[in-house]
């Protein structure tokens, strides 16, 4: 995974700490390997880093950093995409893992989360994982919020928050 478009521009320090981290892991790979990745390893962003099981038709969140539950106005661990209550942002997520799963590479936003009442602007980085067989079995993702995580609560919205997307990029694949 070529992880060097996205290095070479300014982005938030947290996802450069992801994306190298991956590009690490990844070992000259495709993909990095869920196993190799190590919480421990970015614990500077760990509570905004979410994983994401990929099952047949649907995706689990295995993990969901405290950060993240606070955007996401709920703990999602353990929450399948399919049992979402707001079936239209359901319907929007699938769609976004989907993408990153087809394509076989990561992808970066810039955007905002808005509520009725307020905006904030945030960066992700969704990146695809295999299992030791090679196969893609998650997606490790990493949301950044503009504010610090202690005005995260203060500057996030009521409830389920829009997605409004600035700029998008979307990886290459290295040639094995």
């Amino acid at each position: 995974m070529d992880f060097q478009p996205l290095l070479a521009r300014t982005i938030h320090p947290g996802i450069e700490s992801a994306a190298r981290y991956c590009r690490e892991i990844a070992d000259g790979r495709e993909m990095p390997r869920r196993q190799d990745f190590r919480p421990t390893k970015v614990r500077s962003i760990l509570g905004y880093i979410f994983l994401l099981d990929v099952l047949p038709g649907d995706y689990r969140f295995s993990l969901c950093g405290v950060h993240m539950s606070v955007l996401y106005g709920a703990n999602v661990t353990d929450i399948c995409l399919s049992e979402f209550p707001d079936r239209e942002l359901a319907g929007r997520l699938t769609k976004t893992y989907d993408e990153v799963v087809a394509a076989r590479t990561y992808q970066y936003i810039r955007g905002q989360y808005s509520w009725p009442d307020r905006a904030l602007n945030i960066e992700r980085l969704l990146v695809p994982m295999t299992g030791a067989d090679g196969r893609l079995n998650a997606i490790l993702g990493v949301t950044m919020a503009e504010c610090p995580a202690d005005m995260l609560v203060i500057h996030a919205g009521v409830g389920v928050a829009k997605l409004v997307i600035d700029e998008e990029i979307t990886g290459k694949v290295l040639a094995l």
